[in-house]
């Protein structure tokens, strides 16, 4: 495999997603810091909140006109937490090196406890979809992760 360059560069619409039964947009640390880590990129961003509740958020993919979604939280392993059985089995292409790199550098801050995350990313039409869990370290590290590919994942979502 060679390290070719790739085109990362532009700006998207991003919809960030944050699945809670507790937060709203004022009080949602997390979804408040991805967005701040994608509007330095020049990205535009628009936020919600929905509960944990699969209509809820299959509904928020389905009224998105955006180029790609970030859902942050309802990745635990808790009953409640449904966000994963929600969005995988609707993804067209499974982003399994997304998932893994983020329990690595996961590992890296937390040790053992990130073999919790259920992190993952995937394709959904031409619209990328990460799920990253819901506490504030998680996002962080998420959105670094994200920021750094998203116009390069983008990119290839779209060709035929």
């Amino acid at each position: 495999m060679t390290n070719s360059k790739h085109d990362s560069s532009g700006t998207f619409k991003i919809k960030v997603v944050t699945v809670s039964d507790t937060r709203t947009l004022e009080n949602d640390e997390s979804g408040k810091i991805i967005e701040e880590k994608l509007k330095e990129k020049g990205h535009e961003v628009e936020r919600k909140v929905v509960e944990d509740d699969k209509k809820q958020i299959a509904g928020a993919l389905k009224q998105c006109s955006y180029e790609a979604l970030i859902y942050c939280g309802g990745t635990g392993i808790s009953k409640r937490d449904v966000t994963v059985e929600t969005l995988s089995p609707l993804f067209d292409k499974k982003l399994p090196g997304f998932g893994e790199y983020f329990r690595k550098k996961s590992f890296e801050e937390i040790g053992s406890k990130a073999m919790l995350s259920r992190a993952t990313a995937g394709i959904t039409g031409q619209t990328p979809i990460f799920i990253i869990p819901g506490s504030t370290n998680a996002s962080e590290l998420g959105s670094k992760i994200i920021s750094r590919e998203i116009g390069h994942i983008i990119n290839h979502a779209k060709r035929p």
